[in-house]
């Protein structure tokens, strides 16, 4: 027997429902388009597992578990761009990718030298939605892992979807080619903003910007009044400084945008005013 662990006989799996809170997605909107939406007809559903293997620490115990958390819907193509964004085709890839975690913790205890020195993994994934319009979708999926060391990790993507044809948004997308530009002198400039930079403080110091020059991330995500920007841990600055974000309001975009950004917007605003 493994000293200080005890074997449970089987994992546990719970799901079950729950309502999202009013404040946040009781939210109804209709715009010119076909398509109707009612953002408060998702609910949460999620997904629980554990080791066998527990450890005793005094009184109390602890083993490692993987946990997944994603909105559900009757809107068939609702459910299908969460799973997507959740990088998972259905529920049961999302079962077989705890089992696998979980897997690799057992082999972890069961072939350490001193289990009772082990200490408990445990990986998080959390997608919700940060905006629900008639023509688009935001998605957040949050990742929250430990599997040993002096630290965990943690990254927060978007996906934005154009709802009328189901696929991801890039910069491309919202950006026309000839506008690029002076959209990266914006965003740069309200990036120094936040950081509290001076408009021509080097970037080479305190960032992980190649060569010291300025650049976007892929990670962008519509906000109710605003383009937010994110750069996870280690993207442009050490684990310790945790992430990086900033706005660029839409009243500073203005014809920075391509028609169909403006579209969005505009729909953010009649959906979410």
């Amino acid at each position: 027997m493994i000293h200080h662990f005890v074997l449970f006989l089987a994992t546990t799996l719970m799901t079950f429902t729950a309502c999202q809170s009013p404040t946040e997605h009781r939210q109804t909107g209709q715009s010119d388009t076909t398509r109707s939406v009612d953002t408060a007809a998702y609910r949460t559903t999620e997904y629980f597992q554990t080791s066998p293997y527990y450890q005793s620490r005094g009184d109390q115990y602890d083993t490692a578990y993987f946990r997944a958390s994603y909105p559900t819907s009757d809107d068939t193509l609702f459910n299908a761009l969460i799973m997507q964004s959740m990088a998972v085709k259905n529920r049961a890839d999302l079962e077989q990718m705890g089992e696998s975690f979980l897997a690799d913790y057992d082999s972890y205890v069961e072939e350490a030298q001193q289990p009772e020195l082990t200490h408990a993994w445990f990986q998080d994934i959390r997608g919700r939605v940060l905006l629900y319009t008639p023509t688009l979708l935001v998605i957040s999926k949050t990742l929250i892992e430990y599997t040993g060391g002096a630290h965990g990790n943690f990254a927060e993507l978007y996906d934005n979807y154009d709802l009328q044809t189901g696929k991801p948004l890039t910069l491309s997308d919202i950006v026309p080619a000839e506008r690029q530009q002076e959209f990266i002198a914006l965003a740069e400039a309200r990036f120094r903003q936040v950081e509290g930079l001076p408009a021509d403080a080097p970037l080479t110091d305190r960032y992980f910007f190649d060569e010291g020059i300025f650049a976007l991330p892929d990670n962008f995500a519509f906000d109710k009044e605003a383009l937010a920007f994110q750069y996870n841990p280690y993207e442009i600055k050490a684990y310790a400084e945790g992430v990086t974000q900033f706005h660029i309001p839409y009243d500073q975009l203005k014809d920075l945008l391509t028609d169909k950004a403006q579209k969005f917007i505009q729909d953010i605003k009649v959906t979410h005013p």
